[in-house]
């Protein structure tokens, strides 16, 4: 019997919802929130929509819809060491990363079905998300991806980092019981990290490649 204020999810989510807590590959929540944003309950996806356009960080963004160009690698890496340019360079080369393979993510166009406002703060938020891995120093393991959708979550609410940090606790329970704390470790502290930090996701930070990275983590209260 369905509750009235909490109604059926549809059959195709639930089978999603298995099959992610079924694989302990992290990217098995990638075709779950794919799923999620198509035929999940309309009103919460709507409460998405609000928080991330009445955050505070929305107001500025939204005026000027800052988006950055393709980084200039080469130029990344003739920059002095340990500045943010030349860090974000060495991030991509160690994980074999292309730095455009976010700014091509199906999510982006998900999000501007729903609203052109919207769908540039995903955009804008997926053109992020390599940046906030150099800027909190969090790493591209399991767990690094766990405390960097914390992170982000805490920052501007947004689906599939939701997901991310409501699934995995569940997946450990019936499968990993052993790694239930170590995941919550990293749910934790990458959310107490983006709850005290300063907002990063309204900062233009291609305009800071030439900034030491120690600085700019101690000016956004990351260090």
């Amino acid at each position: 019997m369905t509750h009235p204020r909490f109604p059926d999810l549809d059959p195709e989510l639930v089978a999603s919802l298995l099959e992610s807590l079924a694989s302990l590959d992290p990217r098995a929540s990638v075709p779950l929130a794919h799923t999620y944003m198509r035929v999940g309950d309309e009103e919460a996806l709507k409460g998405f929509d609000q928080m991330s356009l009445t955050s505070p960080a929305s107001e500025g963004m939204l005026k000027d819809r800052y988006l950055s160009p393709n980084p200039d690698r080469t130029y990344l890496e003739s920059l002095p060491e340990g500045t943010l340019g030349r860090e974000f360079e060495r991030y991509l080369a160690d994980n074999d990363l292309d730095a455009n393979l976010l700014r091509e993510s199906a999510f982006i166009e998900a999000h501007r079905q729903r609203g052109e406002e919207v769908g540039y703060l995903a955009e804008r938020g997926f053109q992020l998300h390599d940046l906030f891995h150099v800027l909190t120093g969090y790493d591209t393991t399991p767990l690094g991806e766990v405390r960097v959708v914390s992170f982000t979550v805490a920052q501007v609410p947004a689906p599939y980092p939701a997901m991310i940090i409501a699934s995995r606790p569940l997946q450990m329970v019936l499968y990993k019981p052993e790694l239930l704390p170590a995941v919550m470790d990293a749910i934790t502290d990458g959310w107490a990290l983006g709850r005290r930090a300063k907002s990063l996701i309204d900062v233009h930070w291609e305009e800071y490649w030439e900034q030491p990275l120690f600085e700019l983590r101690k000016k956004y209260d990351l260090a």
